[in-house]
């Protein structure tokens, strides 16, 4: 059985794909300057894990759910992992780009 064989994998990609330019621009605008090209990638596995996660558990549980709302709620939540994939990203590019010898109180 194919993946794109149910409605509902064919919502999940398509609410993906349609998250992902709101997403990214939005990484894109709250990324730090050093660290924008690293936040459109942590946008974008962000993106994938948590489209990733939402097919996982709508086959663990055995969901069943209409069009409408699994399509708004993918949508949604990818645009949230986008958020929060961009975050991790930025956060790990200044945890590693901050010198040993500088206190939070000089920032």
């Amino acid at each position: 059985m194919s993946f794109f064989s149910t409605l509902s994998n064919i919502i999940l990609v398509i609410a993906t794909i349609l998250a992902l330019p709101g997403g990214l621009f939005m990484a894109w605008l709250f990324g730090a300057t050093r660290a924008r090209w690293a936040s459109l990638l942590g946008g974008l596995i962000g993106a994938i894990v948590t489209a990733v996660a939402i097919y996982l558990y709508a086959q663990a549980a055995k969901l069943i759910l209409d069009a409408i709302g699994l399509s708004i709620g993918a949508f949604l939540a990818v645009t949230i992992g986008v958020a929060v994939g961009a975050l991790l990203a930025n956060f790990l590019v200044g945890l590693a780009s901050r010198r040993p010898d500088v206190s939070s109180f000089e920032f």
